[in-house]
């Protein structure tokens, strides 16, 4: 079942702040969950995205979990505009205001400890203009749609992506025809042999 945003954020902060404690003191532990997480980062890059007219599209675990993958992710993926770098660089201070580190434009470190990744993809554009739209407490977040996600996924061709591809083509109706025109044709082999895998 495809979760919605807030809870997969939550979510995956709570198995965040879990692996962490495992190697911690009282008082650290203590700490660590008084400090901002997920959905901090995520919204404060979602406001600098908003702020600066950054096209972004939500991708990654966090993105596969509202489309119904199960487990949590640590980190935040998006894909943005091909020029998202120098947009950010040219805006220092509005990196500063939403809590990120301004010398980096290409990843994101955020003053919670969260990292977020600025993936590249050919696609990205195509990708960021289907983006639905998730609501995120009181804002809204644009995700990649599932066929977007899986192409994504079978193109990085790592086998870790084969578990997200399962579950979100369990999850909902994945139309093939759609994902054809976004994958090549050993892609789309790939991703029917995962789905017929996952029914068993």
């Amino acid at each position: 079942m495809a979760a919605p945003l807030l809870e997969a954020v939550h979510q995956s902060d709570r198995g965040r702040r879990s692996t962490r404690r495992l190697t911690m003191s009282k008082r650290s532990r203590r700490a660590a969950d008084e400090t901002p997480g997920l959905a901090d980062a995520l919204q404060d890059a979602v406001s600098l995205f908003r702020e600066l007219k950054i096209r972004h599209a939500l991708i990654g675990g966090l993105a596969a979990m509202v489309h119904g993958r199960s487990r949590y992710t640590e980190d935040v993926d998006f894909v943005a505009d091909p020029d998202h770098a120098v947009t950010l660089e040219a805006h220092p201070d509005a990196m500063k205001r939403h809590g990120f580190d301004p010398s980096c434009t290409w990843k994101l470190y955020h003053r919670s400890g969260v990292t977020i990744d600025l993936w590249k993809d050919k696609h990205a554009e195509a990708i960021v203009s289907r983006a639905v739209r998730r609501k995120l407490g009181n804002r809204f977040v644009n995700v990649a749609e599932p066929h977007d996600l899986i192409a994504m996924k079978l193109r990085a061709d790592r086998a870790q992506d084969d578990y997200d591809i399962a579950e979100i083509a369990a999850a909902q109706a994945i139309d093939e025809a759609t994902l054809a025109e976004r994958v090549t044709k050993a892609q789309l082999r790939r991703f029917r042999a995962i789905a017929k895998r996952a029914s068993r």
